[in-house]
């Protein structure tokens, strides 16, 4: 219990420096500015995820231990090595498409990105490292550390220019999330990357195809989770997704609730796995799901309920009018909440091909209908689209799940997982 109070401390200060961070923006930058934050925010969330497919899939499918650990070195030193390759192609693949943009004339166009981007990624391997060896604590003082650089370093800028730089921005950020995240990297793998040899690299390969399954999977799932954000920048302009994410910014505590849970929980789904405790299993997932539902409820009609006193206090009056986005958004962390879980169980079950193509269902379904309904209802019609592909992958998955825990054999705590790689 006391791991998933502090994964929870840990999220509540992640989410304080994401929320910290677009609050200010949002108040101080103009919508153009903010738009063109968010945008490679995004960015950095989706190629998270497929950072995800690359590296920190295989680790979180690993019981959690020490670093030096038999049953976790040998593979750590394979994705460290491959994530230090994968870091170097998102850096060039960001500076090349900033720069295309810029000299396009876009405001996209911010070279500054592919700092910030690669650093968060880096943060991010090094925060999901420690989560999957079971360091909560380590991952608490890393996400704390980010917090008071990031903090420091925007109001320092802003106390010094009033002026608002999206690009400004990008760099304060990029170097809170480099500073922490070499640091941690090198207390963290330091001592396991001795004399690695190009044969442990080729390893790689053994892993690949669960990897091109999980990168399917997270593909998908960020199409499904990012796309509207695209779609509406690329059709409305950067003002219109900053309204787009103003109205979504106060209910991000939702899902990153969710975010902490699986953090933690993964771990100990792969024991349950172990043990063979399919009831378990099956009894977490859906008292989660239950609660993630009621929790988004009683925050979205909070939120609802003030949105005209929480815009004056927060924006400065300016998006007075989008709290019927509000609601829309309400339903969708709901339902984001319950893929989240079903997830997380899947993943402990290393059910990664079923994952892919529950992902791949539902976001093809959720493209379809977000390009219909933003020509049909605008802005409102990407989220509803969004929610629409939510919809069917938490059902399909549901569905695979409990199949799944059903017919697992109560006899052998290995044939779920032994089958389901072998799928």
């Amino acid at each position: 219990m006391s791991r998933y109070v502090i994964s929870l401390i840990e999220q509540a200060i992640w989410s304080l420096l994401n929320l910290g961070v677009n609050l200010t923006l949002v108040r101080l930058l103009a919508p153009v500015e903010y738009g063109s934050f968010v945008f490679w925010a995004n960015c950095g969330y989706v190629l998270a995820s497929l950072q995800n497919a690359v590296s920190v899939g295989h680790l979180f499918a690993l019981p959690s231990g020490e670093a030096q650990s038999a049953h976790r070195r040998d593979v750590e030193r394979i994705m460290h090595s491959v994530t230090c390759v994968w870091l170097l192609v998102v850096f060039v693949g960001c500076l090349v498409g900033a720069l295309a943009l810029r000299g396009a004339g876009n405001p996209l166009g911010r070279p500054e990105a592919a700092f910030y981007v690669t650093a968060f990624l880096l943060q991010q391997y090094v925060r999901s490292l420690a989560f999957s060896r079971g360091a909560v604590m380590t991952a608490a003082v890393q996400t704390s550390a980010v917090l008071f650089l990031g903090a420091t370093l925007i109001a320092t800028w802003f106390a010094l220019n009033r002026n608002g730089d999206g690009a400004i921005a990008l760099l304060c950020l990029a170097t809170a999330y480099g500073v922490v995240g070499a640091v941690g990297a090198w207390r963290a793998i330091a001592r396991q990357m001795s004399g690695i040899t190009l044969a442990e690299l080729l390893a790689y390969k053994a892993y690949l195809m669960q990897s091109g399954w999980i990168f399917l999977g997270v593909t998908t799932t960020e199409l499904l989770a990012r796309f509207y954000s695209f779609v509406v920048v690329g059709w409305f302009g950067a003002a219109s997704l900053a309204e787009l994410s103003t109205s979504q910014l106060l209910l991000r505590p939702i899902p990153l609730l969710a975010t902490s849970w699986s953090m933690v929980a993964r771990g100990d789904l792969v024991q349950k796995r172990e043990a063979g405790d399919w009831k378990g299993i099956a009894r977490q997932t859906r008292l989660v799901v239950a609660g993630g539902f009621l929790v988004s409820i009683i925050w979205t009609g909070i939120v609802f309920g003030f949105w005209a006193q929480l815009d004056e206090i927060m924006f400065r009056g300016k998006y007075a009018n989008i709290a019927w986005m509000v609601l829309l958004w309400g339903g969708a962390s709901a339902l984001s909440f319950s893929q989240v879980a079903v997830s997380a169980a899947l993943q402990a079950l290393k059910a990664f091909k079923q994952l892919a193509i529950a992902n791949a269902a539902a976001s093809g379904v959720a493209v379809v209908a977000i390009l219909v309904l933003i020509r049909l209802h605008g802005q409102g019609g990407a989220i509803v689209g969004t929610a629409v592909g939510q919809t069917l992958e938490a059902g399909v998955m549901a569905m695979m799940l409990f199949g799944m825990l059903r017919s697992a054999p109560v006899s052998s705590a290995q044939a779920p997982t032994d089958r389901t790689a072998a799928d």
